[in-house]
């Protein structure tokens, strides 16, 4: 990896680190407005992942089959950015954080929920710490991205908030094909997701 390509990284961990206060903001208020979870019952610990995850369940939306969708290739990275859309910071900086299937509101929640669940974890685990990856093995996964290091394998919590997707594909549209048996979503999963983290020490 270059200099300049180091520095992307550390920068770019910068900014994403000074958008969590907003984001996690947003997340107390749309959840108290919208029926959830109330600011004082999302405090960050385990026991409020459930009800946390329960309320957003039902808030995924698909996005509508007939937006534009435009095509971006990037070196070996190939994705699909909704046209005119407003996205996270994140969206596609890898090929694998471009879930383009999801709704605009859908992905400001993925992204709200990302840095919850970051926080949970950094808050159990006092070694826990935001770190720019760099692997000793070529083209990880993880090379040059936000993770959480203080385990025996580093967590990256975006990768973890959008696999899960899969689930509450299956959980909103459960009569659809599942030709890879998908289990579906289910209202503990983002905190056993969180202790699958902090078993990994």
């Amino acid at each position: 990896m270059s200099a300049e390509e180091a520095r992307e990284g550390e920068e770019y961990l910068r900014r994403y680190l000074a958008e969590a206060e907003p984001r996690l903001r947003w997340l107390r208020e749309e959840s108290a407005r919208t029926g959830g979870p109330t600011p004082d019952r999302l405090d960050f610990g385990r026991d409020s992942l459930v009800p946390l995850w329960t309320w957003a369940l039902d808030r995924f939306r698909a996005r509508p089959a007939d937006q534009p969708l435009e095509k971006v290739e990037e070196g070996r990275h190939r994705y699909f950015v909704p046209a005119g859309a407003t996205l996270p910071m994140w969206y596609g900086r890898r090929g694998i954080q471009a879930p383009h299937g999801w709704s605009d509101e859908t992905l400001e929640l993925i992204d709200a929920l990302v840095y919850y669940l970051a926080e949970t974890i950094l808050r159990a685990v006092p070694d826990a710490r935001w770190e720019v990856w760099h692997a000793d093995v070529r083209d990880h996964i993880n090379e040059n991205q936000p993770v959480l290091t203080g385990f025996s394998t580093p967590i990256d919590p975006l990768t973890t908030v959008i696999g899960l997707g899969g689930r509450v594909t299956r959980h909103l549209n459960p009569d659809a094909p599942n030709p890879y048996d998908i289990p579906a979503a289910t209202p503990h999963d983002l905190r056993d997701r969180f202790d699958a983290a902090v078993g990994w020490r």
